[in-house]
């Protein structure tokens, strides 16, 4: 899916003096990650709040709850799991992209 570019931080991406417009399914799945139920305003069912998970002594809940919220959105996850370190991992990418 192609949307404006953000930079590392979150902003606009001006750094060309104007709107860039990029693929952003990565982009994507980090709003659906950081974002709370409610956070948008189209879709209030959509979010992970991913930070209210930091404690959970069981990912499965976590990894569940992501799955099914890019699912939702209409990508195609292919993987969500955490590595040995303990690293989210994910492979998830719209259908048009």
């Amino acid at each position: 899916m192609t949307d404006i570019k953000h930079t590392e931080d979150g902003d606009l991406d001006l750094s060309g003096g104007d709107l860039a417009y990029a693929v952003s399914d990565v982009q994507h799945r980090k709003d659906i990650l950081l974002s709370r139920k409610g956070d948008y305003k189209e879709h209030p069912a959509l979010g992970v709040d991913a930070a209210d998970y930091v404690n959970e002594t069981d990912p499965e809940g976590l990894l569940r709850t992501i799955r099914k919220e890019f699912t939702s959105d209409g990508m195609r996850v292919t993987k969500v799991s955490l590595n040995a370190r303990g690293e989210l991992e994910t492979d998830a990418h719209y259908e048009n992209s």
